[in-house]
């Protein structure tokens, strides 16, 4: 799920609600899909909800929007919640999302609880578009959890407009049973020989022939250069800070790192963390691991995407 809101907003609502005298405002949610197809994905809570726009306005997406739903929680009141769009834009105004049902989570549990024909109240699609400037560089995409939903759709996009250059998805998850759309991955590596996906599981079972581990710690090692690319990092926010921060450490440019947290939005990679993802990494194209030696805190300082000047020498 993307960011949203902020402190303030979340006051104001709080306000709000202490407030019941107050006349309701008509609701900037007045957008209407309904459910047309519910399938769950895994045993483990995922679920993959299929909308059909019923409100007769136009809608228009990128891969990386997002819609902004509203529930009505018994017991919590009204709540506002956006999830990325699964699907591909040429599939409108049907659209899809991909959620993992939290123990705990009012807000999945309210989708969780729509049955067929049953109406959705949302805002959207907006946010920031995930398609790349510039189609002449390879693309590297990091997504842990449901963050594979607007990757697939980004990749599903440019491949079927007859993107060429690479692409190579990397999918975190904790669990074997948490993989799923293997199919529709299969079929796009499938069809298009340069797409490649690999999943890498933090907590494999036995016998598992996959990667290892969280993605920081896996796909640092098979990025034979990182010049030339560009990277979108997606959903857990440790996960996509932490690798912002190494890759640019690396020599990598802000401008081509895009990076969406779901949660952990205001995570702070610790000095020791980012120096075991460097130490991972083997590309030695822009930054050499070995320039790395100035100091945990002075990396820290330094904006992202600039290489560091070194300390002088007394």
């Amino acid at each position: 799920m993307p960011r949203f809101g902020s402190g303030r907003a979340a006051r104001e609502a709080g306000d709000e609600a202490s407030r019941p005298e107050r006349a309701e405002r008509p609701s900037h949610y007045d957008r209407r899909a309904k459910l047309i197809r519910r399938t769950p994905l895994t045993s483990t809570g995922t679920v993959r909800l299929t909308f059909r726009v019923v409100d007769g306005r136009p809608f228009v997406f990128f891969p990386g929007y997002f819609v902004t739903v509203e529930s009505e929680i018994p017991g919590v009141g009204r709540r506002h919640s956006p999830y990325c769009i699964l699907s591909r834009p040429g599939r409108a105004p049907v659209f899809e999302l991909i959620v993992r049902l939290v123990d705990g989570g009012d807000r999945s549990a309210y989708l969780a609880s729509l049955g067929v024909g049953d109406l959705l109240a949302f805002r959207g699609p907006g946010g920031h578009s995930m398609l790349p400037r510039d189609d002449s560089l390879d693309l590297v995409l990091l997504g842990t959890g449901v963050g594979i939903g607007p990757l697939l759709s980004l990749t599903g996009e440019l491949l079927s407009r007859g993107f060429t250059r690479p692409i190579r998805l990397f999918w975190g998850l904790r669990l074997a049973e948490d993989i799923c759309l293997t199919d529709e991955l299969d079929a796009l590596a499938e069809d298009h020989p340069s797409f490649s996906y690999r999943i890498s599981l933090s907590q494999p079972p036995p016998g598992w022939k996959g990667l290892r581990g969280r993605l920081t710690e896996s796909v640092p090692p098979l990025l034979g250069s990182l010049g030339g690319s560009d990277y979108r990092l997606v959903g857990n926010g440790a996960m996509t800070e932490e690798m912002a921060v190494a890759l640019g450490d690396m020599g990598v440019g802000k401008e081509v790192i895009y990076r969406e947290a779901y949660f952990n939005g205001k995570h702070h990679p610790e000095p020791a963390v980012l120096a075991a993802i460097h130490s991972r990494f083997v590309a030695s194209d822009l930054l050499a691991p070995s320039a790395l030696d100035v100091g945990d805190l002075f990396r820290l300082e330094r904006p992202l995407g600039r290489r560091p000047t070194p300390p002088k020498k007394d």
